[in-house]
């Protein structure tokens, strides 16, 4: 019996991975919003003063509050008088009241620091996010007052680090260098043009996470990597050989 052998087709497409890397890039505009914000103007009474120092008397939360008490009382003062008739002494002994509570509620504790972090061409104030305040500026979750603004200058603290260039953001993602080796018409030899294929790539990680969850998102993006080069074609023996060289850049 006569036997032939199976010789490969001329025109067959073969196709390389050339190298595979992870990526490491910096987030140029991430969303920092669930730390707070800078402003102008204050939105909350948990937002903090950058004019002043921490324990500053102007700011201090328990100066805060008592002037605050004083504005309660003094309105209340004022449905007092409007439950009475005018020019009578009751209302007259109320306005009296009334004018008390006004002068201390607007004696605001004097500054008495040398300054806080706020730079020149800065914003003045740094609001809370809506992680701990609702819309009606109320502690959320059962938080206490204290525990809000604990949470709130940590997040502050936290976003004067990133600022300072102590930490950034990053994405990261696979990548893949592939070349389609393709026949030249009526030629022996093969060309190709290199391709990138890359994985959709995490964005808004934190450069200082810790080391273990940096390794987890890179294994996660190469598993998508190779779930776009087996789309393409490509064997899992080509992966799997590729895949033992990888390296690691930044950029």
């Amino acid at each position: 019996m006569l036997k032939t052998k199976r010789i490969p087709s001329v025109n067959r497409l073969k196709s390389r991975i050339l190298s595979v890397k992870i990526e490491r890039m910096c987030d140029e505009d991430p969303d920092t919003s669930h730390m707070g914000e800078y402003s102008n103007s204050n939105t909350s009474e948990f937002s903090i003063d950058r004019a002043h120092s921490e324990d500053c008397a102007s700011v201090v939360p328990v100066n805060q509050e008592g002037v605050q008490k004083l504005r309660n009382a003094r309105g209340y003062v004022v449905d007092l008088q409007n439950a009475i008739e005018c020019e009578s002494q009751e209302w007259d002994d109320l306005e009296e009241a009334y004018n008390l509570l006004d002068s201390l509620a607007d004696d605001t504790p004097e500054c008495d620091c040398n300054g806080g972090d706020m730079g020149r061409h800065e914003y003045q104030y740094f609001n809370p996010s809506f992680n701990y305040v609702d819309k009606q500026d109320k502690p959320r979750d059962g938080l206490t007052p204290d525990e809000v603004r604990k949470y709130v200058r940590q997040d502050y603290e936290r976003m004067e680090s990133l600022n300072a260039g102590h930490w950034g953001y990053i994405g990261i993602r696979a990548e893949a260098e592939i070349m389609p080796n393709i026949k030249k018409e009526n030629s022996e030899s093969w060309y190709g043009t290199i391709q990138n294929i890359s994985s959709g790539g995490l964005w808004g990680i934190e450069s200082d996470s810790e080391k273990s969850y940096l390794e987890s998102v890179a294994q996660e993006e190469l598993a998508g990597l190779k779930s776009e080069l087996l789309a393409l074609g490509f064997s899992r023996r080509a992966i799997s050989i590729a895949f033992k060289s990888i390296d690691e850049v930044s950029k």
